[in-house]
């Protein structure tokens, strides 16, 4: 579904992404791992032209070219970031947060619709509706941001480190619904620092070093890799 090939970004003299190849199957989970500074974030905002940077190299969604499209564009083929932080509209409300995720996209009268399937996927954010996205908790906001995402009815998302600040109890709930998020036919690519939870999830995974590629495969066998224990998963 989507094919990323020998891509490389450069932010003035600073390379960041040397050549990078991966692919995400449709229908699949795929996690991204690496350390700060690995160059993961880079790839998602070249995913989606939303860094400043040059690239090359080639970026296909179901066998169309996108490098260098338009964010708007990219996002109009049902592609969609969830970005590290969350970007919430801090004084709007839950549901206005909400229906900017459709805000662009020709949905007519079916976004009431989308949006019911939003707090069918998040029944917390039903009782929150009306209040302002800087009073929620750090779960409840990150609820709102991959619930903005769904309002585009992606095909595609890609979540950049969804756990980043939550506590232990919230960082299973959000993976449960990234899992759920699957479940409804829509492709993740998840870049996440805590490694053990996101192979715990993902059908298949990469990891990121230094801008490189330096391990792939499916999740289970990475999960087993002396290397990625060492490195990501916390174990000697």
């Amino acid at each position: 579904m989507l094919e990323v090939s020998n891509l490389s970004a450069r932010y003035g003299a600073i390379s960041a992404l040397n050549g990078v190849s991966l692919g995400v199957d449709s229908g699949r989970i795929v996690s991204l791992l690496g350390s700060n500074g690995a160059g993961k974030s880079t790839l998602l905002g070249c995913i989606t032209n939303s860094v400043p940077c040059r690239m090359s190299g080639s970026i296909r969604l179901e066998g169309e070219e996108i490098l260098g499209l338009p964010t708007d564009a990219i996002i109009s083929r049902g592609l969609v970031l969830v970005p590290e932080g969350r970007q919430l509209f801090a004084e709007l409300t839950v549901e206005e947060n909400l229906r900017m995720g459709a805000y662009g996209v020709d949905r007519g009268r079916h976004w009431r619709a989308d949006l019911d399937r939003v707090y069918r996927l998040f029944p917390r954010l039903v009782e929150r509706r009306r209040q302002a996205a800087a009073t929620l908790s750090g779960g409840e906001q990150q609820m709102v941001a991959i619930g903005r995402a769904m309002m585009a009815r992606p095909r595609i998302v890609l979540l950049d480190e969804p756990s980043l600040g939550l506590a232990p109890l919230l960082v299973r709930e959000i993976f449960n619904l990234i899992r759920d998020i699957n479940g409804q036919s829509v492709t993740v690519l998840l870049v996440e620092q805590n490694a053990r939870q996101a192979l715990r999830i993902a059908h298949a995974a990469y990891v990121l070093e230094k801008g490189h590629v330096t391990a792939s495969g499916a999740a289970d066998e990475l999960a087993r890799d002396p290397h990625v224990i060492e490195a990501y998963l916390g174990e000697a």
